[in-house]
């Protein structure tokens, strides 16, 4: 299978991954132009752009390229005094591209806020998964056509609808028990994004609740209670639109608050 079928692949599962190619060599130098090398959000590559210092600093660039959602060059000295340590006698030219997945929002609880959030989420090009245990909440007629609906516990359906790296889940289930139940695997499955609909104090003893059942600070940091930023209103579209602001804010590498 080529780099190009399996990036392919790993974008339709929902990952994002970085697509490097050699573009121009100078000199002495490791690989040809068009040579490439897949990296996938955990380390691991597939292909070679020429082994040694060069790819693994190619390789550290990659990630670095997929945390922040944005291609980028690099050039690597392959001279004595270079920026590379290496000694071939050239210069090598790679060019990052960051593959993204489809955008996906997990919504957990189907109430009256999740109708005008998942479709609001649509229109943004979300691919949008509904989960309540409820069976009349839980009905696909309330939803758009696009919506993919699951009548289900919380943690069953979230693993059901699937956590990538590019998976946001949106919390607003019908008790403090539930919430933390669907944040708990939200957050342990790595979506990028956790937003809890909550008062201060309701969202305080979720997350000491999740402290307490052993997520750590670093995964903590992904979640946002109460969710949203201020935009007015206290309607459920209202709402909705504070979630999404927020969720495009961190989707696009800016602070979550327009305060920082």
């Amino acid at each position: 299978m080529g780099l190009y079928q399996t990036a392919a692949d790993l974008t339709a599962a929902g990952e994002t991954v970085a697509l490097v190619t050699v573009t121009e060599v100078d000199g002495s130098a490791p690989q040809d132009p068009g040579a490439s090398m897949l990296v996938r959000a955990d380390g691991t590559t597939e292909g070679t752009i020429g082994g040694g210092t060069v790819e693994e600093l190619t390789r550290e660039a990659a990630l670095e390229a997929i945390e922040t959602r944005e291609p980028r060059s690099e050039t690597w000295e392959l001279r004595p005094g270079g920026n590379t340590g290496m000694v071939c006698g050239g210069e090598m030219s790679v060019f990052i591209n960051v593959l993204t997945a489809e955008a996906r929002l997990v919504i957990a609880g189907a109430g009256h806020i999740a109708v005008p959030l998942s479709a609001m989420a649509l229109t943004m090009g979300y691919e949008v998964w509904v989960i309540d245990d409820r069976e009349e909440y839980a009905d696909p007629d309330r939803f758009d056509d696009a919506v993919t609906v699951l009548a289900d516990d919380y943690d069953e359906g979230i693993t059901r609808a699937g956590i990538t790296d590019n998976t946001a889940v949106a919390i607003a289930s019908r008790s403090g028990t539930f919430d933390r139940i669907a944040a708990q695997e939200a957050l342990e499955r790595g979506a990028y994004y956790v937003g809890l609909v909550a008062s201060d104090t309701k969202a305080a003893h979720v997350i000491d609740g999740l402290r307490d059942d052993g997520v750590d600070d670093e995964a903590l940091a992904r979640l946002h209670a109460p969710v949203g930023i201020e935009v007015g209103g206290g309607d459920p579209e209202d709402v909705a639109l504070s979630i999404l602001a927020q969720l495009n804010r961190v989707r696009t590498g800016l602070p979550p608050t327009l305060d920082g």
